[in-house]
């Protein structure tokens, strides 16, 4: 079989029109992808958004309606458990449920990439990996839209805007980084091995609980277990999002802050680089 890929699906003789990158070669053909078709992407982010609550009678209200009940839960729960919590704990919780969400769905629409859109790899061609990139648009774009819900937290509480702001975007592209990155490194396996996507769920519902997301980085005592919990990638993007929007200090060594960046952006490439190197063999198997 040539290195252009060719298979056969249902009787159809499926052509692969570009070669396999090298491994190192696959980030800057996926770049090239994205610049060369830009106005497709940007055209399945509007599908996207807009048939996610097509039927829907609230629509768009849902994406700051669903986050807030979920966390009118949490912190009745938690107020059970703990007793009285602090006056921004539900601004807390409310961020940190629409920003574990938003990488649940960049994780899970990347590594989906390929057995989620098995109709029409069947029947054009063009850049795989740009699935990825529209999940992971969309979801951002209705994750911001989830965040003004924080606005009359903000309001209520006599917070107003500070540069710390900057904070949220850089937050939400790391965390998008690293749950493209992950998807992607195992949406080959996920063709031929269908379990890695119930896997990853249980592992996206596990983590829910051990990142702070009920909790804060700065209720955790300073000890071995801040630490531990700091080795977690997501906890810097997530504190970073939640503390620039309540305006307060990070908090976090600088270090630490780097770590993260490094290893949200590593897996990224990562994930990129197997991913455009093996796509092309196992979509034969779809």
């Amino acid at each position: 079989m040539s290195a252009a890929g060719e298979g056969v699906l249902g009787g159809a003789q499926l052509v692969e029109p570009n070669p396999r990158p090298s491994f190192l070669g696959g980030l800057p053909r996926m770049f090239r992808d994205i610049k060369t078709h830009h106005h497709l992407v940007s055209n399945f982010i509007s599908r996207d958004i807009r048939l996610k609550y097509r039927n829907s009678t609230l629509g768009y209200v849902w994406s700051i309606l669903e986050p807030l009940l979920m966390t009118s839960i949490y912190v009745v729960l938690f107020g059970i458990i703990a007793g009285k919590p602090q006056p921004l704990y539900p601004l807390w919780v409310v961020i940190g449920v629409i920003t574990w969400n938003f990488f649940g769905r960049a994780l899970n629409g990347s590594l989906t990439t390929l057995t989620g859109n098995e109709g029409i790899i069947k029947q054009v061609y063009f850049p795989r990996a740009l699935f990825a990139v529209t999940n992971v648009g969309s979801a951002m774009v209705m994750s911001v839209l989830s965040l003004l819900v924080s606005i009359p937290f903000l309001v209520y509480h006599h917070i107003p805007p500070s540069l710390s702001l900057f904070w949220v975007p850089a937050g939400l592209m790391f965390m998008a980084l690293f749950g493209m990155g992950m998807g992607l490194a195992l949406a080959p396996l996920n063709v031929v091995f269908r379990d890695a996507e119930f896997i990853i769920r249980f592992i996206v519902r596990a983590g829910f609980y051990l990142s702070p997301i009920m909790w804060t980085f700065h209720m955790v005592p300073k000890s071995r277990a801040s630490v531990a919990i700091l080795i977690n990638p997501l906890s810097v993007p997530i504190t970073m999002v939640r503390n620039g929007i309540d305006g307060s200090h990070l908090g976090i060594a600088t270090h630490w802050v780097v770590y993260s960046c490094v290893v949200c952006t590593v897996m990224f490439a990562f994930g990129v680089c197997i991913f455009q190197r093996f796509e092309a063999g196992v979509v034969k198997a779809l």
